[in-house]
């Protein structure tokens, strides 16, 4: 009842302070709260009845819209029609005709979370609301991460670690990969914060956050997280920083590792390629041998069901999800909706470096720490992705959003200082005496 009341109250405030209605739907798409109730609460809609005035507010108050016509913005519309064509084409094709009402429901679910992504790149207006925007994605996490601490410690890592039932991050591979993503930013956070108190929290939750990835008992998450830290390693000049941190998260994830846990992560044991190994490849092969029947559209949303599996994948009976970011997208929207895709991903890459070569050479530090939370979020993505099927994670589009807007309050925070710069300057040849 407290929960469901703070909620309904705060819906004026949504229509009136939109950046309001994003920090909340931000929690309920990340956090699920109505998990936490039950009866009539729990079957309320929560995202849409947030989004609604959210969107409203968004047309009378927001003013970022020029964003919208940033390269990302566009390439992520793009996708988003592209998505749509395959979606009306496969659902006329005979052969994936069968799938055509899951097909609807998940172009629904997917351009529900594109809208907002567009909605979050119109409603932030300043480096504040920004820094605010980046804490509640941290700490919507980062209350996982607390809850799973001492659940790891008091069960000696015996159990898989699984995020809140009936949300995107609910199985442990896509918890992995969430943690994966959240990790840069608590270690960004930690030296961008002005507050002690919340500089030392994101230090705990950076690593806090390593055994909690090591005990979702997910191989997909482990690869990426020994990419990222590697890459951190690599390139960051505060490596100094992150070696000790790394050395605590890391031996207070292999102390409590239990045989069971080595096992499934050592890959020289001689049955390595699993079932669940073997799944993958199946997947894999499935999408690549449908995309190369229908190389333009692919087979549209939900387009791995037992019907198709029995035509195009090599183990006909071994019926799984894509397993990887980069086969779903094949799979269902063809090589065009790869292609977008992948675009997409090296403009934001992109983009990121460019900002921070920029900030740097500006000397403009915090925004060159920005980017590179960003860049690496999105590493932790991309590489854990490789093993899993989270192509629509509204997580990732959430940094992409936040990139957007990072490239333009950094480039208008430019401008201005260097438009007073050179007021400055004139004023002081106007006030040097005449031949001075």
């Amino acid at each position: 009842m407290l929960l469901v009341g703070f909620f309904l109250a705060s819906l004026p405030v949504c229509l009136m302070r939109p950046f309001y209605g994003v920090f909340l739907w931000t929690v309920v798409a990340f956090v699920n709260p109505q998990w936490y109730t039950w009866s009539a609460a729990s079957a309320l809609p929560w995202a849409l009845v947030v989004a609604i005035p959210t969107m409203v507010g968004m047309l009378v108050f927001a003013g970022g819209w020029s964003r919208l016509s940033s390269r990302e913005s566009l390439l992520l519309f793009a996708f988003w029609l592209w998505t749509c064509l395959t979606s009306i084409i496969s659902t006329h094709t005979p052969v994936f005709v069968h799938h055509a009402g899951d097909t609807w429901y998940r172009w629904e679910f997917v351009s529900k979370i594109l809208l907002m992504t567009f909605v979050t790149i119109v409603v932030i207006r300043d480096f504040r609301q920004f820094h605010v925007f980046l804490r509640i994605l941290g700490g919507c996490f980062g209350i996982f991460v607390i809850k799973t601490l001492p659940f790891v410690i008091l069960t000696a890592g015996q159990f898989r670690v699984y995020g809140p039932p009936n949300s995107m991050i609910a199985d442990n591979n896509d918890f992995g990969l969430a943690l994966n993503m959240t990790l840069p930013l608590f270690f960004f956070l930690a030296q961008v914060e002005t507050n002690p108190w919340l500089k030392r929290l994101f230090w705990f939750l950076f690593v806090a956050t390593i055994p909690s990835i090591l005990f979702t008992y997910s191989r997909g998450a482990m690869v990426g997280l020994l990419a990222l830290l590697g890459l951190m390693f690599l390139q960051l000049k505060q490596r100094l920083l992150l070696i000790p941190v790394m050395v605590i998260g890391l031996i207070a994830g292999l102390i409590f590792a239990p045989e069971n846990w080595r096992n499934r992560m050592d890959p020289t044991r001689k049955d390595a390629v699993d079932l669940s190994a073997q799944s993958r490849l199946n997947a894999w092969a499935f999408a690549w041998n449908l995309a190369s029947d229908f190389p333009l559209t692919g087979g549209g949303y939900a387009t791995f069901t037992p019907e198709l599996f029995h035509h195009y994948a090599p183990n006909v009976h071994d019926i799984h999800g894509a397993h990887s970011v980069y086969f779903q997208v094949l799979g269902e929207h063809g090589f065009p909706g790869l292609l977008l895709y992948l675009t997409l991903v090296f403009s934001s890459f992109r983009t990121t470096r460019t900002l921070v070569r920029e900030a740097r050479a500006r000397g403009d530090l915090e925004v060159a720490h920005y980017a590179n939370m960003l860049w690496f979020s999105m590493v932790g993505f991309l590489v854990s992705g490789l093993f899993l099927g989270r192509a629509y994670f509204d997580y990732y589009y959430s940094i992409v959003a936040a990139l957007v807007v990072l490239k333009d309050l950094a480039i208008r925070d430019w401008a201005h200082n260097e438009a007073e710069e050179m007021a400055e300057n004139e004023e002081t040849l106007e006030a040097l005496p005449a031949g001075g």
